[in-house]
């Protein structure tokens, strides 16, 4: 959200209000019918009572004592239909705006680029589209049922006040004023305090995920003390700022409440006074104060408004700076490329944001059509990155990338990316079953299709082994098979997708000696007409590369194939002999 934006609730109000009428009008109107309709009981209420003490307990008047129930039943009957039709009706609006809401968090959650979640806490991202939604829609309507329903149920009691003795009615009119400043007052305190509490729920979010991933570290390194102490000080933090609101909330109230009271009771010793008895009737008076303390309710929820409106700012805040971040980039308009074209790096230099650090640094590189590329070097020379720039993950600072004449920038991201697989160094896998999992993002693929693909990653034989062999539910991220079992997995979705871009970032890094073999083999098969870029540390499984691209520091320092790059007796010879005699 721009920043001018972000401190203006009205802004917000006025944008999700666009947002609930876009689909609800209908059940907004009605339950705005239902707020009137209770709002209207309220005076109602209130003027019954004239009649019922003056016509009814002293004149006697039998008309009006057989009219009486009647009344007071048609008024409730009226007040019951109001309520329902408030209720149900804004939770309807409510639920379609925490949908819509979700939705398009859900949707801005995938256009984003790499980078946004470089630097984002996934445990404030989840407290955004689960706590501060509900926490938004929840708090819009209530605060518009009590906007509405009790401002009317004010306006229409205090008419009927006037009705019966403006004097009186001016009197207590003069507290407003002091309402007034004093809600105003209090807004800002109440957008901070509001601010700090949600961001305390997205870290407590934070650290109990952290904990779920990570148990088995916590468990053998012994971090309960350590991580028992995180917690606290973050639960901490989240209940003093919840007692901090509280309190702000609690003295508004009660301070507002002071006032009514003090007006209330100056009514009552006003209305002692002879030039005021002498002009009303005890009916009247009696209706007066009842009205009068029926007024109370509806101010106590007024002068609650302000606290919840602040939430809902707070919260929607949050909201909608998710909702209006940047998208990734895709500049590109082309649809189609010559894939089967060499990949060229022209003086490329990247590094990440916040980062004063080249990562990458001028790097001139030329990839062959259909060869088999490894790129080496210690952690941190910047390989993986390189071959991130190629679907465009990362947008370099300067320099551009080619595929044969095209500059992949030109390119639409999905022409880009049907022509690239990927492996890399954490296997990603869903919470879904073997099958599901291997065709993801995939359409019209055979059985032959998929069987040949479990071959080809050496896949098959621990999947017959599985309960329900390839429908087997594998668990969040695959929990329920080893290592080796979910990148062979993620390895079979790479072939399945037969793209002619192959980019394995240490692939085979965490399988045993016997399916790294199977695997090599299986990438001697597919790498046949591909390109295919491998990034490995153990460098006896590159050797039959064509090219071997050697890193350091973010700069290419040497390249070749791996017997004249031994010959040379450079980085690569050294690094090579580090691993063969260690």
């Amino acid at each position: 959200m721009k920043e001018n934006n972000q401190k203006n609730g009205w802004f917000i109000y006025k944008r999700l209000i666009s947002i609930a009428l876009k689909n609800n009008s209908t059940p907004i109107t009605i339950a705005i019918i239902g707020m009137i309709i209770t709002a209207l009981s309220d005076p109602a209420l209130s003027a019954i009572m004239k009649p019922i003490l003056d016509g009814g307990f002293i004149e006697r008047d039998m008309d009006v004592i057989s009219l009486l129930p009647l009344g007071l039943f048609s008024i409730f009957f009226l007040r019951s239909i109001g309520i329902f039709l408030t209720i149900y009706y804004m939770a309807k609006v409510g639920r379609s705006l925490v949908f819509r809401l979700r939705e398009m968090m859900f949707e801005k959650l995938l256009s984003l680029p790499v980078t946004f979640y470089d630097k984002s806490s996934s445990g404030d991202l989840m407290s955004r589209i689960s706590h501060n939604v509900e926490l938004l829609s929840s708090v819009a309507a209530r605060s518009l049922i009590i906007l509405i329903r009790d401002t009317l149920t004010i306006v229409g009691l205090l008419i009927w006040m006037f009705y019966l003795s403006w004097e009186l009615t001016l009197f207590f009119i003069t507290a407003a004023p002091f309402i007034v400043f004093l809600v105003s007052s209090l807004n800002k305190k109440f957008r901070k305090l509001t601010h700090d509490a949600q961001n305390s729920v997205g870290s407590i979010i934070h650290v109990s995920q952290e904990i779920i991933q990570g148990n088995k570290i916590v468990k053998i390194f012994d971090g309960y003390k350590k991580e028992h102490e995180r917690f606290e000080n973050t639960n901490k933090k989240n209940y003093t700022s919840h007692m901090k609101l509280a309190l702000t909330e609690g003295i508004n109230s009660a301070v507002i409440m002071l006032i009514v009271g003090s007006s209330l009771s100056g009514i009552i010793l006003l209305s002692t006074f002879d030039f005021i008895l002498e002009t009303i009737t005890v009916g009247s008076f009696v209706s007066f104060m009842f009205a009068m303390f029926m007024i109370l309710g509806p101010a106590r929820g007024l002068a609650s408004i302000n606290a919840r409106l602040q939430q809902g700012i707070a919260a929607g805040e949050n909201v909608f700076e998710l909702i209006d971040e940047d998208p990734e980039k895709n500049y590109g308009d082309k649809e189609f490329v010559d894939i089967n074209n060499n990949i060229i790096f022209e003086n490329i230099n990247f590094s990440y944001q916040e980062s004063e650090n080249k990562v990458l640094n001028n790097i001139n590189l030329t990839i062959n059509t259909g060869e088999f590329v490894a790129l080496v070097g210690m952690s941190g020379c910047g390989k993986s990155t390189l071959v991130n720039l190629i679907p465009r993950l990362y947008i370099p600072d300067s320099g551009t990338i080619m595929i044969g004449e095209t500059n992949i920038q030109d390119l639409k991201l999905e022409t880009l990316r049907k022509n690239i697989s990927y492996v890399g160094q954490d296997t990603v896998l869903f919470n879904d079953t073997i099958k599901n999992n291997i065709l993801y993002g995939q359409k019209n693929i055979s059985e032959k299709d998929i069987a040949r693909s479990l071959e080809q990653s050496y896949s098959k034989d621990f999947i017959e082994d599985m309960p329900d062999g390839i429908n087997t539910v594998i668990g969040e991220n695959g929990v329920l098979l080893s290592g080796g079992q979910r990148q062979r997995l993620a390895i079979a979705r790479a072939f399945l997708k037969n793209s002619h871009i192959l980019i394995f970032d240490e692939a085979t890094s965490s399988l045993d000696s016997v399916s790294e073999k199977y695997i090599q083999k299986a990438l001697d098969e597919l790498k046949d007409g591909k390109t295919t870029l491998i990034i490995a540390h153990r460098l006896s499984t590159v050797e039959n590369a064509n090219n071997i691209i050697v890193m350091d520091n973010g700069s290419i320092i040497e390249s070749g194939s791996h017997d004249n790059l031994i010959k040379k007796k450079q980085y690569y010879y050294k690094l090579y002999n580090s691993q063969v005699f260690k």
